[in-house]
């Protein structure tokens, strides 16, 4: 379940999600994040081959920043399919009026939802 500080990013319209590289060098990218119950997701567009998404499934530390605050965060895959659809359903319902919304919605990035966890300040 995440805490308090990372149930605010549900009401953002955009983040950065930040990764360690192989070679320890850093970088970020945007992505958008929802909420359902009391966990965070992100998803990534590209599936299993966005660069973001495959360097936390390697390192799952990162961190979040929403402009005004910047959150350590712990990357946990989701594996389980009634999950997956509420979150679909949560892209869905915040995003829906975007015409940049539906890759999210189907295909390989269904498969490619990571919850965010509270983490370790570095």
């Amino acid at each position: 379940m995440a805490d308090d500080a990372l149930q605010h990013l549900a009401d953002v319209e955009e983040i950065s999600i930040g990764f360690r590289r192989p070679d320890g060098s850093t970088g970020s990218t945007p992505v958008w994040v929802v909420r359902v119950a009391d966990d965070v997701f992100v998803r990534s567009v590209r599936g299993h081959r966005g660069g973001w998404y495959r360097r936390l499934r390697a390192d799952p530390d990162g961190w979040v920043a929403d402009g005004g605050h910047t959150h350590p965060v712990h990357a946990e895959p989701v594996t389980d399919d009634r999950l997956d659809a509420e979150v679909t359903g949560a892209y869905a319902a915040k995003y829906g009026e975007s015409p940049y919304v539906r890759p999210l919605l189907e295909g390989p990035s269904i498969g490619a939802t990571l919850r965010l966890h509270p983490g370790t300040p570095p």
